[in-house]
C-alpha cells in the first residue's frame, strides 16, 4: 500500500524549530506536533495545516511526501497476469491479498485433489 508521509520533523529542524517552539508560534499543543512527527495520527485538520504551513514558510504539498508501493497488481487476463501472480506467491510473506488469497486457495485445491485421488 504506497505510503503518505509527513515531512514535519526535516522542515521543523531546517527552520531551527524545537516542537515546543513550533506549537507556541503556530497556536497549537506540543503533543499534537509530537503525535504528528512520531506518525501517530490518522489525519490533520486543515486549520493546523494552514498554522503550519505559514510558520515553516511553505506550501501544504511541501509538508508530504507520498511513497509509491511497488506492489503490482495483476489485470485480469492481461498478458503479465501469470508473471505477476507467480512472482508473488514465491514471496515468503504473510500477506492476505489477492495473490496470497489465490495461493491458499490453489494450495488447498492441490491438497484437496491429492485426498480424492487417495480415496479413489
Amino acid at each position: 500500500m504506497s505510503e503518505l508521509r509527513l515531512k514535519l520533523p526535516e522542515l521543523r529542524r531546517e527552520r531551527h524549530l524545537s516542537q515546543r517552539q513550533l506549537a507556541a508560534v503556530a497556536g497549537v499543543r506540543p503533543d499534537t506536533i509530537s503525535a504528528l512527527e512520531r506518525g501517530k495520527t490518522t489525519g490533520i485538520q486543515f486549520d493546523t495545516l494552514a498554522r503550519l504551513c505559514e510558520v515553516l514558510d511553505c506550501q501544504p504539498g511541501d509538508l508530504f511526501e507520498f511513497e509509491l508501493d511497488n506492489h503490482q497488481i495483476p489485470v485480469l487476463g492481461g498478458p503479465d497476469e501469470d508473471d505477476i501472480i507467480l512472482r508473488r506467491l514465491e514471496q515468503n510473506t504473510k500477506l492476505v491479498d489477492g495473490p496470497s488469497f489465490l495461493a491458499e486457495l490453489m494450495k488447498r485445491a492441490d491438497q484437496q485433489a491429492a485426498a480424492t485421488e487417495a480415496q479413489e
